[in-house]
């Protein structure tokens, strides 16, 4: 947030200009616009930024030895950064509060579509009878690369095989299935 004027960075904002004294009003004077440009920046929202620019020279006025402070501005900014984390979060909390959990009463799967369950179904036995079509170290092999997510070196290391002859066997599986996926289509 360091966005300070540079002749604010030279003098000491503590200090009133003519009595060597803090002045409050001065220094709100000097950084509500640049407390407003951050949250504004930070939230989109001129109201909210306002509030809680607000309320950070408020809390700054309530808990702030000014007298202590070497830079109230960086003081400041740190009241700043974590009221709008707050914000945020309080805000992400209020939200969840206001939504309304699903009543157990109502049904969240849709009824069963006897229709798309009986072409699922269909589908299934179509493609298994394709599949069956290959050899069984094929279909293993197949298997094992599609389903159980297995790499071809994986695969080649367990059967104990040339990693070629997985490539191979895989190969003749997606050339069949290929070829009847082109049929399905037409």
């Amino acid at each position: 947030m360091g966005q300070g004027r540079s002749e604010d960075r030279l003098c000491d904002p503590r200090r009133h200009k003519d009595s060597g004294r803090f002045s409050f009003p001065d220094f709100y004077q000097r950084e509500k616009p640049r407390l407003m440009r951050f949250f504004a920046r930070q939230l989109g929202n001129q109201a909210d930024a306002d509030e809680l620019a607000q309320e950070s020279f408020a809390r700054f006025v309530k808990v702030a030895p000014v007298h202590a402070l070497a830079s109230p501005q960086a003081y400041l900014t740190r009241i700043a950064t974590n009221l709008l984390r707050d914000f945020v979060s309080r805000g992400a909390t209020l939200l969840a509060q206001k939504s309304t959990p699903l009543d157990d009463t109502y049904t969240l799967v849709a009824q069963i579509d006897t229709h798309r369950a009986l072409a699922s179904r269909e589908e299934l036995a179509h493609w298994q009878s394709i599949l069956q079509q290959l050899s069984p170290e094929t279909l293993d092999i197949f298997v094992a690369n599609r389903i159980a997510d297995k790499s071809y070196r994986e695969i080649a290391q367990e059967r104990n095989v040339p990693l070629w002859t997985v490539q191979e066997h895989m190969k003749k599986a997606l050339r069949l299935l290929a070829a009847h996926r082109e049929t399905d289509s037409d």
